[in-house]
């Protein structure tokens, strides 16, 4: 007698746990693609802020140094429609040994971008040699937090000094 063949039955589909498998693993992939972008952004306007402090610090120290380190400088007048200055009462920074403080300044690059943070700067000076002077401006900036944008929350800065002749 012949054995009957036992019919093999194929089940067509996916189970649960191949489902929950395939969930999980898209999940993380998603996670992990927004964390990416998350620190990218962040990353970017920290960057963005230290750049923007870098450029007051430069203006400020290129526009003082064109007129040779002029001791009775305004830096108010160094304002352009993209760079506010105007006085500020924050002492945040202590000028360097042997400098003369010049002022402190506060700064503001673009008015209408809300995420621009103010930046405070510190301008003074050191007569080096006869005919030659120092210019040195401290640039900070608050990059904790994004509300209450003032002189509490300052925690970055920029130092700049340069040289120039005074003849």
């Amino acid at each position: 007698m012949v054995p009957k063949a036992r019919k093999i039955r194929c089940r067509r589909g996916v189970t649960l746990v191949e489902t929950l498998i395939a969930v999980t693993i898209l999940l993380i992939a998603l996670i992990g693609t927004s964390t990416f972008r998350y620190a990218a952004a962040f990353n970017g306007r920290r960057a963005n802020a230290h750049m923007g402090a870098a450029r007051v610090a430069l203006s400020l120290c290129e526009s003082w140094r064109g007129l040779k380190g002029d001791a009775d400088l305004d830096p108010i007048e160094l304002g352009s429609p993209d760079m506010t200055v105007s006085a500020s009462s924050w002492s945040g920074h202590q000028t360097p040994g042997g400098f003369t403080l010049l002022g402190n300044y506060a700064v503001v690059l673009d008015a209408d971008d809300p995420d621009s943070p103010n930046y405070y700067a510190t301008m003074s000076w050191n007569d080096v040699q006869p005919g030659l002077r120092a210019l040195n401006v401290n640039v900070s900036w608050a990059q904790r937090g994004s509300e209450g944008n003032g002189t509490e929350n300052v925690d970055k800065a920029f130092r700049l000094t340069v040289y120039t002749q005074t003849y």
